[in-house]
């Protein structure tokens, strides 16, 4: 997932973040500040939880600076923090969600939105991990 930090005034900061590449030690600081288990609080991430999101920002933060304590995280707006999955990560939910036991209404409209995602993220220039952009998008 690609995380974007814009604070009021400052510039943008942005991060590639991949859960399954956070080392255990790592993964063991995030669970004591979150307070829940490593695989909900990468949930927590996606769903959009504000706890989840500033414990990742703090994370983040603490690659370039080592000794950052989640005290000192700044109190952003929500809009400050922007968490994008990647191309990748929304063909996964995607397939995931085809096969998922839903009424086809609910399971059409949650596919529809991630149909726009996806485009959202073809805009931005992404591509599949493995695959090398068209010679048209150049």
């Amino acid at each position: 997932m690609h995380v974007t930090y814009t604070p009021e005034g400052g510039d943008a900061q942005r991060w590639d973040f991949n859960p399954g590449r956070v080392r255990s030690a790592e993964a063991e600081l995030i669970e004591k500040r979150y307070g829940k288990a490593w695989d909900q609080f990468r949930a927590d991430v996606q769903t959009g939880t504000m706890k989840a999101r500033r414990v990742l920002l703090w994370h983040l933060l603490r690659r370039d600076h080592h000794t950052l304590r989640f005290e000192d995280v700044p109190d952003f707006y929500t809009d400050e923090l922007l968490v994008e999955h990647s191309v990748d990560e929304l063909t996964v939910m995607r397939d995931k969600l085809a096969q998922a036991d839903l009424p086809d209404g609910d399971r059409d409209q949650m596919l529809a939105m991630l149909d726009i995602e996806l485009a959202e993220a073809a805009a931005r220039g992404e591509v599949p991990e493995g695959k090398a952009p068209s010679s048209s998008a150049a």
